[in-house]
């Protein structure tokens, strides 16, 4: 009884991993994952030790934009249309800026006008962010259709 039933999940699971935006989104999920706790780590590491959340936030993005553009670029996109490497660069750096733009909201949000404590914005940092920037990479960035 349980084999036909597994045998359909495996079936499925196949038929999802054949299309390209699957394995992106897999592949960018892993390394978005990775990255987002490297950056998380900094920032917390930073703001923990007195350093102003702001401050930890650009250390922190800055770090996590450099091993985010080498892993995406390299890995979670690989497939993707080739442009000129600066123009890629470029629209990176666009869709880094607006991703750090709404980690600085958080911020605001939570630790400025809510009044929690400096870890507070983790969480959204880490779910709600990370879905904006898929979609900017997927479709803007790396253009991997």
């Amino acid at each position: 009884m349980l084999r036909p039933l597994m045998a359909g999940h495996a079936r499925r699971a196949q038929q999802l991993l054949a299309h390209p935006a699957s394995r992106q989104l897999i592949r960018y999920v892993i390394a978005g994952l990775l990255v987002t706790q490297f950056s998380a780590f900094i920032y917390l590491k930073l703001a923990l030790q007195g350093i102003p959340p702001y401050f930890a936030n650009v250390v922190s993005t800055g770090c996590g934009m450099i091993a985010g553009y080498t892993i995406h670029s390299r890995w979670s996109f690989k497939g993707g249309r080739k442009d000129s490497e600066t123009f890629q660069v470029g629209r990176f750096l666009i869709a880094a800026a607006i991703a750090f733009s709404m980690n600085t909201f958080w911020i605001w949000l939570t630790v400025h006008q809510l009044g929690l404590p400096t870890y507070a914005p983790v969480p959204l940092m880490m779910a709600a962010t990370p879905i904006l920037s898929f979609l900017l990479n997927r479709y803007w960035v790396f253009r991997a259709h």
